[in-house]
């Protein structure tokens, strides 16, 4: 938002020294930052603008916009169609997430993804994270992860990881530059927190690939057989050392060398892999801490379930019946009568 606001304010004073006086000098800049915006920043920018644009007509130093009643109607006009635009792209882009039928302590929402469709599961246990994003052309950026620390994980926190993730997941970026993003937003929230999360990147052509930060190993279904990606691990998010911090003595210097490491690069040195199969399924760190070494055993249970909505309703089970631990996400590649 400040980034849109400083742009829109540059553009005004840019516009009114070079003695600009066409609509399409002070608006167009405002609305490309308003449309790729949310709505709500949308609005802001628009009103923001408007402002500068009456300032540039009634401050005589001011030599920009034009007076005329015509330009002031096309400004008025476009800024005013600023928000609805930034309001129908979104609603465009989310409206490829639908909600799944199921019980009323799992949420369960599927996206498109690439020649497939995925299900994300959330159920609202501690420190839960959880987001899907569909990207142009059909393309999918997932996060799944839970979350420690007693100021990051409240709901606020949450949502801001949740957030920050969203507001960065675009066709261009990777999994492993969304964990440098994540690693440096754990830390300015809460520098005694970390972020255990995986991070699934799906192409429009069915090309999954994966970051593993302090979560556990994917898992894939082929010939109706589950069987762990072995996709490599890095440390979890916020849980190294920032590069460029001071150097640290004794045992705490000795403690700190792997993280060191670590930090050497975005994302924490978490490495992202290609993932094949028919399906890719990954649940929570905190589901493996519940269920030991029967999570892979409960993957092969829903292996053969066509309906990926299904299986990931399935992986949030709590052990014996009790509450349920989430997320879970499972994305479904095989063909469209398996989708």
């Amino acid at each position: 938002m400040r980034a849109a606001l400083a742009g829109t304010t540059g553009n005004a004073v840019l516009m009114g020294v070079a003695e600009v006086g066409t609509p399409i000098g002070w608006v167009l800049l405002p609305g490309l930052l308003g449309v790729s915006a949310r709505p709500r920043v949308a609005a802001l920018v628009s009103a923001w603008a408007g402002v500068l644009v009456v300032a540039s007509v009634l401050v005589p130093v001011i030599p920009g916009h034009r007076s005329d009643p015509q330009a002031l109607l096309a400004s008025t006009l476009s800024l005013t169609a600023v928000p609805l635009l930034a309001w129908a792209r979104r609603r465009t882009r989310t409206a490829s997430v639908t909600r799944a039928a199921g019980p009323t302590d799992v949420a369960v929402f599927t996206v498109p993804a690439g020649p497939g469709s995925a299900a994300l599961a959330v159920c609202g246990s501690p420190g839960e994270i959880g987001a899907a994003v569909p990207l142009r052309g059909g393309g999918l950026l997932a996060l799944v992860g839970t979350v420690t620390g007693a100021a990051l994980d409240t709901p606020a926190g949450r949502r801001a990881i949740e957030q920050t993730f969203r507001r960065h997941a675009r066709p261009a970026a990777s999994p492993q530059r969304l964990a440098g993003v994540l690693d440096q937003a754990v830390r300015d929230l809460a520098p005694a927190g970390h972020l255990r999360a995986t991070i699934v990147r799906v192409d429009r052509s069915g090309a999954v690939e994966a970051a593993r930060c302090g979560s556990p190993d994917l898992i894939t279904v082929a010939a109706d057989r589950a069987a762990l990606a072995g996709v490599p691990a890095g440390p979890a998010l916020g849980s190294t050392r920032p590069a460029g911090s001071p150097a640290r003595t004794g045992s705490a210097a000795r403690a700190g060398s792997t993280a060191r490491a670590g930090s050497a690069s975005p994302g924490g040195g978490a490495t992202p892999s290609p993932v094949t199969g028919r399906r890719v399924a990954v649940v929570a760190a905190a589901f493996a801490d519940a269920h030991g070494e029967r999570w892979a055993r409960v993957l092969d249970q829903v292996a053969a379930d066509d309906d990926p909505a299904g299986a990931a309703r399935r992986l949030t089970r709590g052990p014996r019946g009790g509450r349920r631990t989430g997320p879970a996400l499972v994305v479904d590649l095989g063909p469209p009568s398996r989708a």
